[in-house]
């Protein structure tokens, strides 16, 4: 032990050298196997903590943590601490000046040329060689303590903030002339923050206590870890709750329907909606309140310090029970609806946080679970015990301040029906806990609580979270405005970071009103970069489509968007994009970095086959507990090998014997009957072209005879011409190169298709040249077959996207198809209504382009019921549960306020407080 210190000064650290340290790191370096590492830490734990103790006897006033000794321990999690700006090449500068070594001696080329290997140390270790320099010339053993050490390294960081480098030099000739070649050696890994001890931060946290790393990652501090868990027998929930100090909340893992029986141990347990507001901790103390987010951001000033002043406290104050003095409650701030007595999803354009009462709408408190009830700590008690606690504190009044009801259940089939009445009341999902949980703050994977979404199921869900990274300018009413955005999905990152790339997917300019888009303008307005081909941003990719703005991604926001489908298209870089997107809400829930990645992209689009249709949980439904796994399928061993028909021609095997196609690149499909795949591809080579397998930006044509799925993408696309092999046969047979006629064609590019209007008409009749019989009769049949062509609802979608594209004044339930509930229930007899309000609703969302059936088929997406007559609600429910794609069930007020507001609104909000099953 060092010297003894002055009274005022007395601490651990004071006392414990540096040495002592040092000579405990270079034993735990030694030696092998983590168990024996781990041993030698224990040691050197428990005499400090015995040094700590003599040294509280003597003065108890004394105040001490392992922190000191944590901090060089483990210097990449010294968050306390800033850089020191301090290089390999900076220190050995240093060394040279402090031994005065001559530039050219060969322990200065060995400080400056550290990366060169020798056989006494590792390649690139500047640690080792100093070592290796200096051990001749330092002393044995240091003068230096820990506080010291750490002393001189704070001044370090804090003068290289400040640009202070004579005194950044000053402090760090003082640290190397009084350290042994040893000290030194660890100092400097230290200042470089890499260890190479061989002992993980894992092990270092275990052998402190036992809730040392959940407790850092709750607190991100290395220095309260050590403070607050200084006692061993101290656990982490009743450290890291106390009243009026926020705290990471306990977390639910990603799970799906397959996994809860095992996760649950084949116990019963409970089931919870997941609510869709803001997750917030309510802390109660007499007349004082506080409100913190689930990132600790106080939000008291919002929902009311006191009883007097909020848009919360003041109406539930007075509804705790006259012996409850203090308490700490978790739970989910939501917004109510009073008209409909109905939560609302926070993304319906408000902020629950900003809400006053305006409107019929109102802040609601949803509480489930407690923490602390009058100065007990809650946190180690099962959840079950913390539920009967809840129901002593507050009278619950209904759309203020409301317990979350749990339902108590065993088997996967409670499970689906719970997540199936989620998805028809529009919720974002289910809770489901342990009862046995105890509460273990900002722990998600084995806490005893899963989530269960909609989103994590196999093609359960239309809609897809995106990130806005680009913008185009509006015109007309939207001119001097951003009216469409560029939308993208991440590449995901490594563990614990977040995505640096993102790709193009697709353009959204629907599903917002004007005032809607003016203030999506203001809130990104600052952030907006002109976007420069000739210089990108390096963290957006893109292809054909390129925004003419675009925004840092952290500085942006995700939508929710629902589509129709996913298209194949070489416009975007993900090689697809959305058909029919509509912007469903903002997601203010979630971070930036949150939005979807390429990957769930991919395993969407396969598991959907493009698709985008909502619909209920079956009791086979699989989905993976982590996005970023995949399922593995065992295989049988064989040859890897496409199958014939697919396979090219092999070119080698081929004479050529015309240029007829020279330099003409094309990607044969499939050909007529008599004619293969691989028979068309030899002609081709034959008349002078080049085959290819996909169709690339060279690509003269798509050669096939009859639409397949491949095809079908390819003219999806609409960047290639698809063209007849009878063409091909045709120059064969002419032994020339034949112009194309629209007579050729099976799909034209929209290059091709200008061409084509110059010379032909709409049905394929040239302007300048004769028609032979042939042809006229080819006219003709194209004459009957267009006036003979139903008009879908999607064409007509396709025309209004193209012609108005900031949203079609009379398209707006263009992709709708209503069943419209026009009877009346008198006890056991359901009459057809004359001069029913449903069939004024009908008309009118006719009018705007919806298509209503008289008998509810399996594509209907939407049943409209008139609000007196709810009756038939869980029936049309339980039928939807049994159709290939989900309905929406609202009220006619649904389709009125749309066509007030100009958009569809989110059907939640008409159909969560309708009755269910």
């Amino acid at each position: 032990m060092a010297d003894q210190a002055t009274p005022q000064e007395e601490t651990v650290a004071t006392y414990i050298p540096f040495a002592e340290l040092c000579g405990f790191l270079e034993k735990v370096q030694r030696k092998q196997g983590s168990d024996n590492k781990k041993a030698i830490f224990k040691s050197f734990l428990e005499k400090w903590r015995e040094c700590h103790t003599q040294l509280h006897k003597n003065n108890p006033n004394v105040k001490d943590s392992f922190f000191p000794a944590m901090r060089l321990i483990l210097p990449q999690l010294e968050r306390e601490r800033m850089a020191y700006g301090i290089k390999e090449h900076t220190l050995a500068k240093l060394y040279i000046e402090i031994l005065g070594l001559a530039k050219e001696s060969t322990d200065a080329k060995k400080l400056l040329n550290y990366r060169a290997p020798t056989a006494k140390q590792e390649a690139g270790d500047f640690a080792s060689v100093a070592y290796f320099v200096l051990r001749n010339r330092c002393p044995e053993k240091g003068s230096l303590t820990i506080k010291e050490v750490n002393d001189c390294l704070d001044a370090v960081a804090l003068n290289n903030a400040a640009k202070k480098k004579d005194v950044v030099k000053k402090n760090l000739m003082h640290l190397l002339r009084n350290t042994s070649a040893i000290e030194q050696k660890w100092l400097i890994r230290m200042i470089m923050k890499e260890m190479k001890v061989g002992i993980s931060q894992a092990s270092i946290f275990a052998v402190f206590h036992s809730d040392a790393e959940d407790f850092f990652n709750v607190t991100n501090s290395l220095s309260k870890v050590c403070t607050d868990l200084a006692d061993p027998k101290a656990r982490l929930n009743d450290i890291a709750i106390s009243l009026f100090s926020p705290f990471s909340p306990m977390l639910g893992m990603r799970a799906n329907t397959n996994q809860v029986e095992r996760h649950m141990e084949h116990k019963p347990f409970y089931i919870e909606t997941k609510l869709d507001g803001e997750r917030i901790q309510l802390h109660k103390d007499g007349d004082k309140f506080k409100y913190f987010s689930r990132r600790s951001h106080d939000y008291s000033s919002s929902f009311g310090e006191s009883p007097l002043s909020g848009s919360l406290t003041p109406f539930i104050a007075n509804c705790f029970k006259s012996d409850v003095q203090n308490c700490i409650l978790d739970g989910e701030m939501c917004a109510y609806n009073t008209k409909t007595d109905s939560l609302i999803s926070k993304g319906e354009n408000f902020d629950v946080k900003a809400l006053r009462d305006e409107e019929g709408i109102q802040v609601c408190y949803c509480v489930f679970d407690i923490l602390m009830f009058n100065g007990e700590k809650l946190a180690n008690r099962p959840v079950r015990e913390r539920l009967t606690y809840l129901k002593k504190v507050f009278h619950p009044v209904p759309g203020r301040f409301q317990i979350v009801e749990q339902k108590q259940a065993s088997t996967k089939s409670e499970v689906v029906d719970a997540l199936n009445e989620a998805i028809d009341l529009h919720e974002e999902g289910i809770i489901i806990k342990h009862p046995d949980s105890t509460y273990r703050p900002d722990k998600r994977k084995g806490s005893g609580w899963l989530k269960i979404k909609p989103e994590y199921i196999d093609n359960l869900m239309d809609e897809l979270d995106l990130l806005i990274v680009g913008g185009y300018f509006g015109k007309g009413s939207r001119a001097q405005m951003i009216s469409h955005f560029m939308l993208a999905v991440a590449i995901p990152p490594r563990e614990g970071q977040h995505p640096t790339v993102f790709q193009s997917f697709t353009k959204i300019g629907s599903g917002y009103s004007l005032k809607e888009l003016h203030e999506y303008n203001q809130k990104l307005a600052e952030h907006w970069r002109p976007y420069k081909k000739e210089n990108p941003p390096k963290f957006l990719q893109c292809t054909k489509e390129k925004p003419e703005l675009y925004l840092d991604p952290s500085k942006s926001f995700i939508v929710q968007i629902k589509a129709a489908e996913i298209n194949s298209s070489n416009a975007y870089k993900t090689g697809c994009t959305l058909r029919f997107p509509r912007l469903e809400k903002v997601r203010d829930d979630k971070e930036w970095h949150q939005c979807m990645t390429t990957e769930e992209l991919d395993n969407l689009r396969e598991a959907s086959q493009g698709k985008l249709a909502a619909r209920h949980a079956g009791m086979n439904d699989e989905g993976d507990e982590s996005p970023k796994k995949k399922r593995v399928v065992s295989r049988a061993n064989r040859p890897v090998a496409v199958a014939a028909r697919f396979r090219g021609v092999d070119s080698s095997e081929v004479q050529k014997v015309s240029e007829i196609l020279a330099d003409k690149e094309i990607c044969v499909v499939n050909g007529p009957p008599g004619k293969t795949k691989p028979e068309l591809e030899k002609i081709v080579i034959e008349l002078g072209g080049q085959i290819v397998q996909n169709p690339g930006q060279e690509t003269l044509c798509v050669l096939a005879d009859k639409v397949s799925l491949k095809l079908r993408n390819v003219i999806k696309s609409d960047v290639y011409d698809v063209v007849k092999a009878s063409w091909l046969l045709e120059c064969k047979e002419n032994e020339r190169y034949m112009p194309w006629l629209p007579s050729h064609m099976i799909h034209t590019s929209p290059d091709t298709k200008a061409k084509f209007a110059e010379d032909f008409d709409r049905y394929g009749d040239s302007f300048t040249q004769d028609v032979d019989p042939e042809k006229l009769k080819e006219v003709f049949q194209k004459v009957d077959s267009d006036n003979n062509e139903e008009v879908t609802p999607e064409a007509m979608a396709e025309l209004e996207m193209k012609y108005f594209p900031q949203e079609s004044p009379l398209g707006l339930f263009r992709l709708c198809k209503v069943y419209m509930d026009s009877c009346l229930v008198i006890g056991d007899q359901s009459t057809k209504i004359k001069d029913c309000s449903l069939d004024l609703v009908a008309l009118e969302m006719r009018f705007y382009g919806a298509v209503t059936v008289a008998t509810l088929e399996d594509d209907v997406t939407h049943v409209v019921l008139d609000s007196r007559d709810l009756s038939r609600v869980p029936e049309y429910r339980n039928i939807g549960r049994t159709c290939r794609t989900k309905f929406h069930v609202v009220t006619s007020d649904w389709a009125k306020d749309s066509i007030e507001a100009g958009r569809m609104k989110a059907e939640r909000q008409y159909g969560a407080s309708l009755p269910t099953v």
